[in-house]
């Protein structure tokens, strides 16, 4: 009994104060009354019931109180307009872009694969390789329980059961290996996934479909499974449907469809020419399971031997092999594949800390301006609490209610940013690159956010308003019933709480509006495309014939005859061929093609990750570019390219500027050879960096359009390009003219080049508002936070103003005496966050070239570099001058009078 009744007494004790003063005794009789009475009656059993109830109520007891805290809260906001709607805006800001960042591109890099089971022991190498290497990589069993094979982004021409009289619609997949899906751990969610047992090569084709193609193409059609689909005119059985949300690895290009790489070349181009044979076809991605107690460390050291010792034993790869032990580049680089986008390791962390330090400055920047405010609103309630104090209110009631107050300003806000977030992820879904692949573009948060927001509430709620509320409560009760409301707490001056917070919110937004200016300002100076002729008289059309049922031989005989066929229009000035788009956004020339420049015996090889785009006769005239050096690409270079007997025979090629300065320095580069692994290459041409769509100036190799480019089209077909006269609308001949040659010849993107340019930038011009976006916010808080802290001032300094005026000070050195504070925070926090940017800007340029051409362009603008601080500084004086000017108005006989 007597362990029973200390349990009791110590669950009394822990009731909130406010209960204790009014029930104490009660309970604490009741205890001494009822718990002998209990234990005599039913023993130590019966007493169970009555400790339970207890610490049921005591918990019980604390909520009634917080909701009370809470509707107290509510009703003092709703007296104070003003505060609540700055409060609950600056806090909105704050945590709706935390949570925009957070929902996409944290999730894009911290969430597992959906449905996969195996996706926290997925690695993939960094490039693509040949499906001979991939056999050899399977049978590593120590290293690997599984490899599979595949290719994303591949376009196929669907056909739907009962649509057969309706043009095929274009739809992306995968190809994939019979065991591309046990490697991932995906089972279907109706029907079967492929497997090796099951489809073998000669056996009938057969395809596994995503959820969403299922839903959106067949309606949800029960009898799916089993129908037949006709892709690129040939036939393939639904054998299964995979798990919602499952859109296949890389799944930031979501597939359609998962075809096994056993089916024929003519429903997959991609597989003609015997590509699974060919050694050096690296043409495909490797999905690899680790085996048990296998790290990636150890596997990448193991595969990258495997690597070398099989890349030794391709006879066409001599040229290589030569200098295989020095080569670094063909080491194998593993990537972590369980995620929704790959990453290497060591950008990982630079990625993840870049963006949690982004949403660490924003949040910072808005919790201390709700500080600094909550600050200033406590020296005005001095009386008041002092008041509650005198007439019994434990501080510690006091401090739970003003804290109480803080965290419904961050509910609110809370709840103002994630529909701010929300709007914003869909505004962002709007923008996407002009890529033929689709684009995962969901990005609208979800209930991961819904958390995210919560646990950030509670946090910045509680850390960002205790201290304030502690500091409010501070107070000695007589003399602060003498003084009032304007008594003067210590510590106002120099290293003050407030003024620490206030350098620091100066120099986080400081910190945030220049590295964001930074961004803002590289993006928009690189982002231009400048063509020498109106963009709006360009017309490009995509066309892919081999999927539209043409054999190569047919494909190749189409496009000799295109462009003279469309030459007769009269509107038609020039008409070329490209296999991607004019200014395409190409991959980053880290993941580009090394070549090497083929000098003089005994000279040293200049090695070079170039870009390589495949275009026609007569491009670079269609662009109205003129050659620096050469010639480009003429009919009788592709002629000569067309003759089986000539493919051991040197390539023409054209460089741009960055590419041929790379190789031959500022020596001519006409005539000069490069090379890769397999072919040797002259060149006959250098022509100016054209941009890409984003502004982009990469170093670029222009290769000839070939019979196989036109028998296994790119994702996004053979680019036609068509320039008319200006003023004239040529896209109806166009059309006629193709239909004059095929009526059943799909035609997809049709587009001027203008509109085409336009969706370019429209990502980045999303990009740049959202980083330029950022960088007003941290300016209105930082001026909101110093308006909060002059006004925190002022209220502490009333008497003292009230008797210097009294005493014949002018109402300009009052306003001097409280704009010098605010000036002297400003000072500091400016040149705090002016070192910090650049250490910021330095670390992130070193770290990954992903920012360093837009930090470098804007490190160096002196618009920013002076611009900046002073535009931060003087909205951030004017800021002050409000309440201070509110203070050279105080009445001197009212101040006084408080004495």
């Amino acid at each position: 009994m007597n362990l029973a009744w200390r349990i009791y007494r110590r669950l009394a004790r822990a009731f909130p104060h406010e209960f204790k003063l009014a029930y104490g005794t009660d309970v604490m009789q009741l205890g001494e009354d009822v718990v002998g009475e209990v234990a005599k009656r039913h023993g130590a059993a019966g007493l169970l019931p009555l400790i339970a109830d207890i610490a049921v109520r005591v918990p019980l007891e604390y909520v009634s109180e917080m909701r009370g805290d809470m509707r107290y809260g509510l009703r003092a906001l709703i007296k104070s307009p003003g505060f609540a709607l700055v409060g609950i805006v600056s806090m909105g800001l704050g945590m709706g872009l935390t949570t925009l960042v957070y929902s996409s591109n944290w999730k894009l890099i911290s969430r597992d694969l959906p449905a996969a089971a195996n996706a926290k022991r997925l690695v993939m190498p960094q490039k693509p390789v040949s499906y001979y290497y991939i056999e050899q990589y399977r049978d590593q069993k120590n290293l690997f329980t599984g490899v599979a094979a595949f290719q994303t982004g591949v376009p196929f021409n669907a056909t739907f059961p009962g649509d057969g009289t309706v043009k095929p619609e274009r739809v992306f997949g995968q190809l994939v290996s019979a065991d591309y899906f046990s490697v991932l751990g995906v089972s279907a969610q109706r029907g079967r996934v492929l497997s090796p047992e099951l489809d073998k090569p000669g056996d009938a084709p057969v395809v596994v479909i995503s959820d969403r193609f299922w839903r959106n193409y067949l309606n949800s059609s029960p009898n799916a499974v089993g129908e037949t689909l006709r892709l690129n005119g040939q036939p393939a059985t639904i054998v299964g449907i995979t798990p919602k949300d499952f859109n296949g690895a890389l799944s930031m290009n979501p597939a359609a469809l998962f075809v096994p790489i056993t089916v024929p070349a003519a429903l997959a181009p991609e597989l003609a020419i015997d590509v699974l044979h060919q050694r050096n076809a690296r043409e495909f991605l490797a999905m690899m399971c680790l085996a048990p107690g296998v790290t990636i460390e150890s596997a990448e050291g193991a595969l990258d031997a495997i690597t070398r010792h099989l890349d030794e034993q391709d006879a066409s790869a001599s040229g290589r092999n030569a200098n295989a032990d020095k080569d670094n580049a063909r080491r194998v680089t593993l990537l972590s594949a369980g995620g929704m986008v790959p990453l290497p390791r060591n950008l990982r962390p630079v990625v993840v800390g870049f963006y949690a330090v982004l949403m660490a400055l924003i949040m910072t920047i808005a919790c201390m301006n709700l500080a600094n405010m909550l600050l200033a609103r406590g020296a005005n309630r001095q009386k008041e609490l002092a008041i509650r104090l005198a007439v019994g209110a434990s501080r510690f009631r006091i401090v739970r209610q003003m804290m109480s107050e803080g965290i419904l300003l961050s509910l609110l806000g809370g709840i103002a940013g994630f529909a701010l977030a929300y709007g914003l992820a869909l505004l962002r879904s709007r923008f996407m690159p002009p890529t033929a692949l689709p684009v995962e573009s969901n990005f609208t948060p979800d209930w991961h956010a819904v958390v995210f927001v919560y646990v950030l509430v509670m946090v910045c709620g509680i850390a960002f308003s205790l201290a304030p509320a502690l500091r409010a409560t501070k107070v000695e009760v007589a003399p602060t019933l003498k003084a009032g409301s304007v008594f003067q707490l210590p510590g106002y001056r120099r290293f003050g709480v407030r003024n620490v917070l206030m350098v620091a919110q100066v120099a986080g937004s400081l910190m945030l509006l220049l590295i964001t200016a930074f961004l803002v300002m590289g993006l928009s100076e690189g982002s231009s495309v400048q063509t020498k002729f109106d963009p709006h008289t360009m017309y490009l059309l995509s066309v892919d014939p081999v999927r539209d049922g043409y054999t190569p031989e047919k494909a190749q005989a189409l496009f000799e005859k295109l462009p003279e066929q469309l030459k007769t229009g009269s509107a038609v000035r020039a008409v070329a061929l490209a296999a991607p788009a004019p200014f395409l956004i190409e991959d980053d020339e880290d993941d580009g093609n090394q070549m090497t420049a083929e000098e003089t015996p005994g000279a040293s090889r200049v090695q070079q990750q170039v870009i390589k785009e495949t275009v026609g006769a007569g491009y670079f005239a269609a662009l109205n570019e003129p050659m620096l050096a050469g010639r480009e690409f003429v009919d009788p270079d592709l002629r000569d390219q067309r003759n089986p007997a000539d493919e051991s025979k040197t390539l023409p090629v054209v460089l741009n500027e960055s590419a041929a300065r790379g190789f031959f320095g500022n020596g001519s580069a006409i005539g000069k050879h490069i090379r890769n692994d397999q072919q040797s290459y002259e060149v006959v041409g250098v022509v100016h960096n054209l941009k890409n769509g984003i502004g982009i100036s990469q170093s670029i190799i222009y290769l000839p359009l070939m019979p196989r480019n036109l028998a296994r089209p790119p994702a996004d077909g053979i680019t036609v390009m068509v320039r008319s006269d200006a003023g004239t609308d040529a896209l109806s001949g166009i059309r006629r003219e193709i239909a004059s040659i095929d009526p059943n010849l799909n035609l997809f993107n049709v587009r001027t080049l203008s509109d085409y340019l336009e969706v370019s930038r429209s990502s980045e011009r999303f990009a740049v508002g959202t980083y330029g976006g950022i960088g007003v916010f941290g300016l209105v808080l930082a001026a909101i936070g110093l308006a909060g802290v002059t006004a925190y001032g002022v209220a502490q300094r009333g008497r003292e103003i009230g008797i210097r005026m009294a005493l014949g000070a002018r109402k300009g050195q009052v306003l001097r005496l409280m704009l010098r504070e605010g000036a002297a925070l400003v000072g500091a926090g400016t040149v705090l966050g002016f070192l910090g940017a650049f250490v910021l800007a330095k670390i992130l340029s070193a770290l990954t070239s992903i920012f360093v051409d837009a930090l470098k362009v804007g490190t160096d603008d002196p618009r920013l570099l002076l611009g900046a601080p002073l535009l931060l500084a003087a909205l951030a004086l004017l800021a002050c001058y409000v309440p201070a000017r509110r203070a050279a108005k105080i009445d001197p006989l009212k101040a006084l009078r408080q004495e």
